[in-house]
């Protein structure tokens, strides 16, 4: 049962907000879901990783969407994200410290009503202006989710979700609109929760497996553009799923993900085939930069 339902009372009408608004339920649903995981340091982390790095994404857009419309509040209106991203990112770097210390319901309590107020009761009041010059919308839609915001960047300090390098500057742009990903991993929560980030970042296409069997079930259907796979992983684990896919003469890149630093461990890994590494608890900013920089490599070895 999802902790918060979409519903017609949330929606302002202007198709990218609302789709970023959807992104952002879909990650505090999954943030209830993750409470008491098998891994949830990794997972409860991870979202909270991605909230703090789409709502960053979000706020800017929405204040380009503001400034081109000419929205007499915009610097109100600035200064409360400022202050909503502070508190979100220091709720998330402290559970990163020690996620003992904070308690489950203050993170929910927190996150329902900043999101809710701030649909309900403040992004509400920019709808006019938009509205009344809807080509203002346009300019959100060129900003990458790569863009840093230096306003946003100088303002807290830095964290787990926090990128010191443009993802444009590894491995280019990445245009997720026109890729379809496979994710290989048996918790589903963690498939879950990189499904909304794909999602999130207009993938289109985005397959679930619950382990190597059904992933490369999958495979034999329709090879996809890119390949996330867990290490750990009960029966075949992602180590052996990689050199059966590599078996197949499939070229595609594949990401493993990883909780753990064994010796050794990357050197195998990419003689079996990895093209890069995604560290548990995961960062959007870090999914990103990391298929930016798996992509680049692979096309420069073609």
């Amino acid at each position: 049962m999802a902790y918060i339902d979409w519903s017609p009372d949330l929606e302002l009408g202007i198709d990218l907000v609302d789709q970023d608004h959807k992104v952002l339920v879909a990650l505090l649903n999954q943030a209830h879901e993750c409470m008491g995981d098998r891994e949830e340091a990794a997972t409860l982390g991870s979202v909270l990783n991605a909230l703090v790095d789409y709502t960053e994404y979000h706020f800017l857009r929405e204040e380009r969407v503001m400034d081109a419309a000419g929205f007499s509040e915009l610097d109100e209106h600035r200064e409360l994200h400022r202050r909503l991203t502070r508190q979100a990112r220091e709720i998330r770097d402290r559970y990163a410290v020690d996620p003992s210390g904070v308690r489950a319901v203050e993170v929910m309590d927190f996150l329902r009503t900043w999101l809710m107020d701030h649909i309900l009761k403040q992004d509400f009041r920019f709808r006019p202006a938009v509205m009344a010059r809807p080509e203002s919308v346009d300019v959100a839609r060129t900003i990458e989710f790569e863009t840093r915001d230096e306003d946003h960047a100088a303002d807290g300090a830095t964290g787990a979700g926090d990128s010191p390098r443009d993802a444009a500057t590894v491995g280019g742009p990445v245009d997720f609109t026109t890729m379809s990903v496979l994710v290989v991993d048996d918790n589903q929560n963690f498939q879950i929760i990189l499904r909304t980030i794909f999602k999130g970042l207009g993938c289109p296409d985005v397959r679930l497996a619950d382990g190597a069997r059904q992933g490369l079930d999958a495979l034999n259907q329709a090879p996809p553009s890119l390949i996330l796979v867990d290490w750990r992983m009960e029966g075949m684990d992602g180590l052996g799923f990689v050199r059966a896919v590599r078996d197949q003469d499939i070229t595609v890149p594949i990401v493993m993900i990883t909780g753990y630093n064994e010796p050794g461990f990357s050197d195998r890994a990419r003689e079996a085939g990895v093209n890069g590494f995604l560290e548990k608890p995961i960062t959007a900013r870090g999914l990103v930069e990391t298929v930016s920089r798996a992509l680049h490599d692979v096309r420069s070895a073609a």
